[in-house]
């Protein structure tokens, strides 16, 4: 159809395993970007190797757009309910996109909050970088689910970043 870009599809996969290897609280990882985080929610899994894959497209891919895709939270049916994804963008034009897209093939999505500025310290640590999981569960939990893996490509990147939420309408 015309379509004349490089486009690639990395694939982030989690299981949150007991085991003698498995994550603990209290644990520090050094992610693909470089940047340390504390665990503080050993359910929160999936945005570490996430923010692992949007770090790679940005530095070995050379993505310009990166589009996560995730089952990342259950504050998201509470954010946006059963049948609308969660979408969170650096670009205002790609999330009216995305919900005009969505309503034209009926896998709907509406916009999150996007304000790193007022949620990005929800991540904040003492022994590391950052935290993998917010300390106010009442803020804009999946927005700053999504911000968490944003920081891993920064958020003075300059190309278009993309997160959808569709742990909710997975299941409708």
């Amino acid at each position: 159809q015309g379509f004349k870009d490089n486009l690639h599809a990395v694939f982030c996969l989690a299981e949150n395993a007991v085991g003698p290897c498995a994550t603990r609280p209290d644990d520090i990882h050094i992610l693909y970007s470089g940047k340390t985080v504390e665990i503080n929610n050993t359910d929160a899994e999936g945005r570490l190797i996430l923010a692992d894959g949007v770090a790679y497209a940005c530095k070995d891919l050379g993505a310009d757009i990166i589009l996560d895709m995730a089952t990342l939270t259950g504050a998201q049916g509470i954010a946006t309910g059963k049948y609308h994804a969660a979408v969170l963008t650096n670009n205002e034009e790609w999330e009216k996109a995305c919900v005009k897209a969505g309503r034209n093939c009926g896998d709907l999505v509406h916009p999150l909050v996007y304000c790193p500025e007022l949620h990005f310290s929800e991540f904040t640590s003492a022994v590391a970088d950052m935290k993998n999981s917010v300390a106010d569960r009442d803020n804009t939990p999946s927005s700053c689910a999504g911000l968490f893996i944003a920081s891993h490509i920064g958020f003075d990147w300059p190309g278009v970043w993309v997160h959808v939420d569709i742990a909710a309408p997975v299941h409708a």
